[in-house]
């Protein structure tokens, strides 16, 4: 799961064109699934990203990808943290994958610790700090059945990421790290 030998090929202008287009892929993905509340593939794009080519270009997408799709969707003073939100996502993927992923099952647990951790780390800064929501009242909102929409926000998202993740993980990795090359 090391990306660095595949990396140490790209020279500055290949890895700027690399990065550019991954953040843009995941500002699309954003974009285009921000229809359905908390259900979205930027986190597991990051996971890609991360596993294939090193935490780094992992933390600027996830980072970039979500500014580059606020400033469509809506920008507030919530964006930045969100944004280190999927930061973090790339940081705690790597410490994953440190461990391998042998089967669907830890593409499905990476994916299930990787969304609890952004959530938290969202609903702390962005709804608590910044917001001022109460910190029980905003964890209720997160994972509760909150009126008026009695829509439980953290389990769909989580359960949709655990779903993505171990369908698609293995495939999209593979894939990638057979074609690595090809950019290089």
């Amino acid at each position: 799961m090391d990306a660095q030998p595949v990396l140490k090929k790209y020279n500055g202008s290949k890895k700027i064109v690399l990065l550019a287009i991954f953040i843009a892929l995941g500002a699309v993905l954003k974009i285009t699934m921000a229809v359905i509340p908390n259900v979205e593939v930027l986190t597991f794009w990051i996971f890609i990203v991360t596993v294939v080519y090193g935490v780094k270009l992992g933390f600027v997408t996830g980072v970039a990808a979500n500014m580059v799709a606020d400033t469509y969707i809506g920008f507030g003073p919530w964006t930045p943290f969100i944004s280190l939100g999927f930061g973090l996502v790339a940081i705690i993927t790597y410490l994953y994958a440190k461990g391998g992923f042998n089967s669907k099952r830890d593409y499905m647990y990476c994916g299930i610790l990787v969304t609890i951790a952004f959530d938290l780390f969202t609903v702390i800064t962005a709804t608590w700090l910044v917001l001022g929501v109460p910190l029980p009242v905003a964890l209720y909102m997160q994972y509760g059945f909150m009126p008026p929409t009695f829509y439980p926000f953290g389990l769909i998202h989580t359960a949709s990421n655990a779903l993505i993740f171990s369908l698609l993980g293995i495939r999209l990795v593979k894939i990638l790290q057979m074609n690595a090359h090809v950019y290089c």
